[in-house]
């Protein structure tokens, strides 16, 4: 059996210590790099039934011994078209459960940014001026926040908002799965009723068709103007030039975004200037950490496959996550 692990700058090859670990593990596979995602030549993967990266989906439908493809991220949708696959019963599964800490942690750090006005302080900072900025600011305490998406990343938000003494509630497509770690849980399809009631919307969604264009210029007419918007899904989960209007109106107070529409974002787009947002370029999810739990998921699903045991994290082509 051939497996072939590719890399780029966000997925970082695995150590040289990890590779060995599963060649001695797992004596009777051949694991080898075969390069960049961006940049490998079909030559490299064509005799490969497993795939650890995230090949160019053009090339997919050339790897007729392909079996299993693994993504090293929690986001699977470039991959969910059966379309693009030789066999037609693919095995997709992606990395869940490695990222919701890093992610989770950066959510709170723009909440509490966003909030209590740290950029324009820290723009004074590096021009040594001094200056009270009487800005309005915000608790978190005692506010209510919407959770969009209960996953892995939205549960790990709710762990580390329990601490600060608001009210979540967390929105999934089916309500009835209780989560413990919110004060109540609603349907997806209700969000636009709830968005009044919130101080913070924490986006936390898959990237799928239902999702596109979630949130665009009726559902910021229903925000308060208090409310802050943190997007840590996909960028086109909301519409880009209402979000824009929202933020130089004042409709809302701020949005942290790390995913956008589009991305890369282009240096002369207007939402890098747009009223307090803050903006940084889809790494909220990198810290040194993640790396060793991709590599200790694959690790537990390879055994899996080879032994003929059941797979997790298993991409369910119809909704796309």
């Amino acid at each position: 059996m051939k497996i072939s692990v590719l890399y780029d700058k966000y997925f970082l090859k695995l150590t040289a210590e990890a590779l060995e670990t599963l060649k001695v593990e797992l004596p009777d596979v051949t694991i080898s790099y075969c390069g960049n995602n961006d940049s490998v030549c079909l030559e490299d993967v064509i005799e490969s039934e497993v795939i650890f990266g995230k090949p160019p989906p053009a090339m997919i439908k050339d790897l007729k011994n392909l079996k299993w493809l693994h993504l090293p991220s929690a986001g699977a949708d470039p991959y969910v078209d059966k379309s693009l696959y030789a066999d037609p019963l693919p095995l997709l599964t992606k990395s869940s459960g490695t990222f919701g800490i890093p992610i989770s942690e950066y959510v709170l750090g723009m909440m509490v940014t966003l909030s209590h006005n740290f950029v324009s302080h820290h723009k004074n900072q590096l021009s040594g001026d001094w200056r009270q900025i009487w800005l309005e600011t915000y608790d978190i305490f005692d506010s209510n926040v919407l959770v969009l998406g209960l996953g892995d990343i939205g549960t790990e938000v709710c762990r580390r908002l329990s601490g600060f003494g608001c009210r979540v509630i967390g929105f999934r497509n089916d309500p009835n799965v209780p989560h413990e770690l919110v004060d109540e849980v609603r349907p997806l399809s209700q969000f636009r009723d709830s968005l009044p009631e919130a101080d913070y919307v924490i986006v936390c969604l898959p990237g799928t068709e239902e999702t596109r264009s979630l949130i665009g210029r009726e559902e910021f007419g229903l925000m308060k103007k208090r409310a802050i918007i943190v997007n840590v899904g996909r960028g086109y989960i909301i519409d880009t030039d209402a979000l824009i209007d929202a933020l130089n109106s004042g409709k809302i107070a701020g949005a942290g975004l790390d995913v956008t529409e589009p991305e890369p974002l282009p240096k002369e787009h207007p939402l890098w200037n747009a009223k307090n947002a803050l903006i940084t370029p889809h790494v909220s999810a990198f810290t040194s950490v993640p790396a060793q739990r991709r590599f200790a998921i694959f690790k537990d699903l390879l055994k899996r496959y080879i032994s003929g045991q059941e797979l997790f994290n298993i991409v369910d082509f119809k909704s796309g996550y």
